[in-house]
């Protein structure tokens, strides 16, 4: 080959390796919503969550649960048939929605419960507690100290409460580490019930501008992945309104990941969403309904845990996979402590055995079968235990 040739036949190489790499940028572009890609750098690691909703005590459940021989409360049988299920993931977030002031304990409208109660839910296997509800002021300085210092000595994850504008200042957003991920959690509540946190204690409201500072800031520290737990909607209601539509477009624009909602009470429907700058959908959870509480509106017997995998993908933002539903039922029972939860396949097959009243029965056919209707038909969600 002669000279002439050999360099015509270089060039073209040069041009063709020229072209290809400038075709593989057009197919990763550097940046998607502000977060700094992992250009075709394949990371098979992942994290995964069960989360639920509000988790409240009222007087009655204080009752039922008291040992007539130590005259002390033990609500650890509450969670006996869903604490297996709770084991399976790495992250279990809870939305506790009472305070730890200390004696006298209250229900509504002012919650305090005593710390046993905070106990039995870490040793079902909640590992995070969000703070941020409407009940976060209800017994003052007591309540927020005595609440906080319960999650620092469990060595628990928790956020959403503040002892101080410092205190927020250094921990918020939380940015907490599980399998080699980073992940930031942001935690707010839409009001107090006309309750002031008393200075200098905190809590997180949905303000957006706030909320979009911390985005930034948690953006900032580059986690694989942001959260938001949000205390919004309206009680009692079965769809999201307006206002949760509008936050929650905010929110996905801002690049959060998941949001997961609480407050209403009721189970209100999950979807995968669109979100600018993303390649996959983000996941939407409106309302997990109550977690365990003595409230008596129809269908707020009804809970959900909503259980997902984060997996790292080529693109910087993670992949929301095996998305499952768990419906369950608050069963009231004679038999201390009173309340038990029971998720829905494993009660179905021992029905007479764990609800042997046929009303009881009744019932939780009746909220079972309200919370699957809310479910979507897609294929990527699936209802826990089932065939």
């Amino acid at each position: 080959m002669t000279k002439k040739k050999i360099l015509i036949y270089a060039g073209s190489v040069l041009a063709i390796t020229a072209i290809v790499f400038l075709l593989i940028r057009m197919k990763a572009p550097d940046n998607h919503g502000g977060v700094k890609t992992r250009v075709f750098v394949e990371d098979t690691s992942t994290v995964t969550f069960w989360v639920t909703g509000d988790a409240m005590m009222h007087m009655p459940q204080y009752s039922a649960a008291i040992n007539p021989e130590t005259g002390s409360p033990e609500f650890d049988s509450c969670y006996t048939y869903i604490r297996p299920i709770l084991s399976e993931a790495d992250v279990r977030i809870v939305n506790f929605e009472t305070t730890l002031a200390g004696p006298k304990y209250t229900g509504y409208p002012r919650f305090s419960a005593p710390n046993v109660y905070a106990d039995a839910i870490v040793r079902a296997g909640f590992n995070f507690f969000v703070m941020a509800n409407n009940h976060a002021c209800d017994r003052g300085a007591k309540g927020f100290e005595g609440t906080l210092s319960f999650a620092d000595s469990a060595k628990i994850w928790h956020t959403g409460t503040f002892r101080s504008k410092e205190e927020r200042d250094q921990l918020y957003p939380l940015i907490f580490e599980v399998n080699g991920w980073k992940i930031a959690m942001l935690n707010a509540t839409y009001a107090t019930n006309k309750i002031d946190a008393p200075d200098p204690y905190l809590v997180n409201y949905i303000d957006t501008n706030e909320i979009k500072d911390d985005i930034a800031k948690a953006k900032a520290q580059k986690p694989d992945a942001i959260l938001m737990s949000i205390h919004w909607g309206e009680e009692y209601q079965h769809k999201p309104n307006a206002n949760q539509k509008e936050v929650a477009d905010f929110l996905l624009r801002e690049g959060v990941d998941v949001i997961i909602g609480s407050h209403p009470h009721i189970v209100q429907p999950i979807e995968l969403m669109d979100a600018p700058g993303s390649f996959k959908d983000r996941l939407v959870i409106w309302s997990l309904g109550n977690f365990i509480s003595n409230q008596k509106d129809q269908f707020t017997d009804a809970g959900l845990m909503v259980g997902f995998t984060l997996k790292k993908s080529r693109y910087g933002r993670p992949e929301i996979a095996n998305i499952q539903y768990l419906p369950f039922y608050r069963y009231k029972s004679s038999k201390r402590p009173g309340y038990f939860l029971m998720p829905a396949i494993y009660t179905e097959k021992h029905l007479n055995t764990l609800i042997p009243g046929k009303e009881d029965q009744d019932d939780f056919k009746e909220v079972i079968a309200n919370t699957r209707s809310k479910m979507p038909d897609d294929f990527r969600i699936s209802e826990y235990g089932a065939e």
